[in-house]
């Protein structure tokens, strides 16, 4: 009994033992079949996203061009090579009104195209970047971000300095996940020996002091506390680039010649005489002679432009509706107190406000022509949380991003992003068409024609 009992455990040892050994044999050669291939799928993955940044950059680079009123004549082209050696051909060819502009990138056997198309008109904005500022700058806090939607790029141009509380590429840094063109410097938001920002992409500005910058860097002189993982070049600082505020007197007059609301105007839940949205719960276009209150809980549609001649209030759990019919332009919200603009005409949102696009992305673009630019005690825009859908744009003050706010496209004098904010660039920003038949340039189209 005792032999025979151990025989069969001798077997079962080397059953198991052999199982085992063919097991491991399976999984080798599953791991040696399917392995390689997620490698290569990765590997092709991003190198073809190396493609399409490269292809991003040459329509960055003539649409600054463009701007700048560059005299591309009938037909203009340039190439350049990346650090990361993507190569991208852009040109751009049309006349007076209309314009097409391609790039092409190209990183080993990849290809990608990019065609944008821009015909004249000037009461739009067409945000380009995800962030643009003037004179005052760009100052971000810890844990902060500028990005693209989709893993794309969030490129931001300040006329000013780009100012961040830590060049950290982890949780607690100042992160602008693209390229960043500062017209004067990179540096410490408290000063120029502590902080910094961190750039993913490329950087161009007068002086890289405190920064930490993954692709190439320009400056006039070299970096003090400042790495790159490219190449530095010897360069002239950015030029200053108009932050294309809409065409606010138009706008204005398209709102007062429609309906004058004499008086403050306040939203609620429920419809009284003081609301200017009606039964149906809806504005627009109209004159708002006096404040714009949009108290908690509220729900309505914007069916045309809003001049609110006072300030606007847009209390937490609101709901706020672009009417379809608008299409991809979107509706203005311009709020202008002529006889006082530092002391009249801000604009403040609380958290939980909720703004929802027509079904082509037309946003709600709010507007504000206050001149105060102190973000900290006074600004013109302060913005809260969930704003996520939406534009602001405050060409003569500051706007203030409290703590946890998130939002699409921003453009002031000076702009301000507090701890845990992220700024997620919209592409679809890009094409708002805000017709008034002036003159001047809009985006009409933006599609990717190679892949």
């Amino acid at each position: 009994m005792i032999k025979i009992l151990k025989f069969h455990s001798g077997q079962a040892a080397l059953i198991i033992v052999f199982g085992l050994g063919m097991m491991g044999v399976l999984m080798a050669l599953a791991f040696s079949f399917f392995g390689p291939r997620t490698i290569i799928r990765h590997k092709h993955l991003t190198d073809s996203l190396k493609a399409y940044y490269a292809a991003q950059s040459g329509i960055d680079e003539l649409m600054i061009r463009l701007r700048s009123h560059h005299n591309f004549g009938d037909s203009w082209d340039m190439e350049y090579q990346l650090d990361s050696g993507a190569v991208f051909y852009a040109t751009i060819s049309g006349d007076l009104n209309t314009k097409i502009a391609t790039s092409t990138g190209i990183f080993k056997d990849f290809t990608r195209q990019i065609e944008v198309k821009v015909a004249s008109s000037s009461s739009k904005i067409s945000f380009l970047f995800a962030v643009q500022s003037g004179q005052g700058g760009f100052e971000l806090e810890r844990s902060t971000q500028v990005r693209g939607m989709d893993g794309k790029p969030g490129n931001i141009y300040s006329n000013g300095d780009i100012l961040g509380e830590s060049w950290s590429s982890g949780q607690t840094g100042s992160k602008i996940l693209g390229d960043a063109w500062a017209v004067g410097k990179i540096s410490g938001l408290a000063g120029d020996d502590t902080g910094g920002v961190y750039i993913a992409g490329n950087a161009q500005a007068d002086e890289l002091i405190r920064c930490s910058i993954d692709g190439n860097a320009q400056a006039t002189i070299p970096p003090t506390d400042c790495s790159y993982g490219g190449d530095f070049n010897i360069a002239d600082p950015p030029q200053p680039m108009p932050t294309e505020p809409v065409d606010i007197d138009f706008w204005k007059q398209q709102a007062e010649q429609a309906s004058v609301w004499l008086g403050d105007c306040i939203i609620d839940s429920k419809t009284g005489p003081s609301d200017c949205s009606g039964e149906a719960k809806q504005l627009g276009p109209v004159k708002i002679e006096g404040n714009f209150i949009i108290n908690s809980n509220s729900e309505f549609t914007l069916t045309g432009p809003v001049w609110v001649e006072g300030d606007l209030t847009i209390n937490s759990n609101t709901d706020i509706h672009i009417d379809e019919s608008l299409g991809s332009e979107g509706v203005v919200i311009v709020v202008d107190y002529p006889s006082d603009k530092f002391g009249r005409g801000k604009i403040e949102t609380e958290s939980n406000v909720d703004f929802f696009q027509t079904s082509s992305g037309g946003p709600a673009v709010f507007i504000s022509t206050n001149t105060q630019d102190n973000c900290l005690s006074s600004p013109a825009i302060s913005v809260a949380s969930n704003t996520s859908t939406v534009v602001f744009s405050a060409p003569d003050g500051c706007i203030f991003f409290r703590s946890n706010s998130f939002v699409r496209g921003v453009s002031a004098k000076k702009i301000h992003l507090s701890s845990n904010s992220i700024i997620e660039y919209d592409p679809r920003l890009a094409t708002v068409i805000l017709k008034t038949g002036l003159g001047g340039w809009a985006v009409t189209g933006f599609k990717e024609t190679k892949e």
